[in-house]
Formats: C-alpha cells, sequence, structure tokens
C-alpha cells in the first residue's frame, strides 16, 4: 500500500493547531528548577484535555521511506477515545487512503489497491509497522522508577534499563521528545513535538517530527486546521468499494 504511515496520526490528533485564536505560552523556568523529582514532573504533565473530545482537523505530511516518498494531506475526525479515521490525499486531489481504528480494531483501506487490511490494533502495527509509526504517545507510566536528568533548561526521563527516556520542558510542562532505544543501544525511534501555542485553553504542539533508522523512515507534520466543534456530524465510514480485497490480520 502507498503511504501506510500516514496511520501516525492515531493518537497525536491531540498535537494540532487551531484555525481559531492561537497564543504563545510564556517560556521562563518555574520554580524549583533544575530539582523537580521524578513524582514531581509526572505531576505537572497533563492528562487528555477535556476540551478534545470531538475534532476534526487538517495535517500537511512530508514522508521519506525506501517505499515511498512525498507530500499530502491527512484530513482527521476523531470521536474520543472511540473512534479515528484519517483520509490521506495526494498532492492531485486523489483520495489514496482511510484508515479507521477504534480501542478493539483497526482497518486500513488502500483504495486505489482496492485492499483493506484489518485485526486488532496490535496485529496491524506488527504485520505494518509503518502505518502505526508514533501512535503511542503517552504520559510516563508512575510503575517505573525514572532517573532524572538535566540538559540544559530540559528535564530527561529515562527507564532504569535506559531504553526509553522523555524530554519535558518544564517552562511549559509537556514532553518535546520522546526516544526509545533496543538493549543493544540501537536507535528504534526517535520523536519531537514543537511549535506550542495554547488553543482553546489547551497547550499543543503544532509540529511533530519522527525518524525509525533501521527502517529508514522519516516523517513530518504540521497541523493547518483544527476545530474542536465541528458543525457537521462526525463521520467514520470506510466506505470500501463491493470489489475489494479484505485481508483479515488476525486478534
Amino acid at each position: 500500500m502507498r503511504y501506510l504511515p500516514f496511520f501516525l496520526v492515531l493518537l497525536l490528533a491531540i498535537g494540532c493547531s487551531s484555525s481559531r485564536s492561537a497564543v504563545v505560552p510564556d517560556s521562563s523556568l518555574p520554580a524549583g528548577f533544575p530539582d523537580h523529582s521524578a513524582g514531581e514532573i509526572l505531576d505537572r504533565l497533563p492528562p487528555y484535555p477535556e476540551s478534545l473530545q470531538r475534532i476534526t482537523a487538517e495535517a500537511r505530511v512530508a514522508l521519506s521511506s525506501p517505499q515511498e516518498s512525498g507530500r499530502f494531506t491527512a484530513r482527521i475526525a476523531y470521536l474520543h477515545p472511540e473512534s479515528l479515521l484519517v483520509r490521506v490525499t495526494f498532492p492531485l486531489g486523489i483520495e489514496g487512503a482511510r484508515v479507521l481504528s477504534t480501542p478493539e480494531q483497526a482497518w486500513v483501506y488502500d483504495r486505489i489497491a482496492k485492499v483493506v487490511w484489518t485485526g486488532s490494533p496490535e496485529r496491524v502495527a506488527d504485520v505494518l509497522p509503518g502505518a502505526v509509526a508514533g501512535t503511542d504517545l503517552e504520559i510516563p507510566r508512575r510503575d517505573v522508577v525514572w532517573r532524572v536528568d538535566v540538559d540544559s533548561t530540559l528535564y530527561l526521563l529515562s527507564n532504569p534499563a535506559g531504553t526509553l527516556r522523555y524530554t519535558v520542558d518544564p517552562s511549559i510542562w509537556r514532553i518535546v521528545a520522546v526516544r526509545e532505544r533496543a538493549p543493544d543501544g540501537s536507535l528504534i525511534e526517535q520523536r519531537w513535538y514543537t511549535d506550542f501555542v495554547t488553543v482553546e485553553g489547551t497547550l499543543l504542539p503544532r509540529r511533530m517530527a519522527l525518524i525509525r533508522p533501521l527502517d529508514s523512515l522519516r516523517i513530518s507534520m504540521a497541523f493547518q486546521q483544527f476545530d474542536t466543534t465541528p458543525d457537521d456530524g462526525l463521520s467514520f465510514g470506510l466506505d470500501v468499494d463491493r470489489d475489494a480485497q479484505w485481508i483479515d490480520l488476525g486478534q
């Protein structure tokens, strides 16, 4: 399938800029820096924003991989936490793919090849790893004993094995980078979140970049439009052609 990595927007839909007013946040360091404990840092990282329950968004995406390189548009409809649909449109306006996900099931529909892959989100991730790149953004788990380091004006939270590291900007109390390494030290994935603004009372990144060196994969995203109160009803239909081939990847 062309442009499979578009599924990366699944959970990154919260990292959007708005077509409405946006305010650049204050970037001064907080009192207590650089002596915050891991628990204090986790306490200051926000939960999922209550204002982002129903979302439509549009993002410009640039992709570089051995299979495909190019630029495209991703149009997103999201109902937290049940459903997310991404429509992928190529530069000439041709809709090439649709990706639908729920907590239990995922569908990846290549409208050009007329093929639908379906299965559990985990199974889709195993078989089509590029399709789910960057979907697992979350606040660091509290049952991990995080080591705290300081890099200039940033906090670094590392797990005991050193395989996972979150970079936290304490001036805005947001995760600005995530790095994952294999036990042998090789880089699996690196993500960056930048250009933060306050939208509808919530601080969000407008840009995301991701690399996976082992897959020779690079992705960058810039959100152009964002609406938390869409006027029309959210639609999550795949609208699969009758003659499309279905491939069940299992659970």
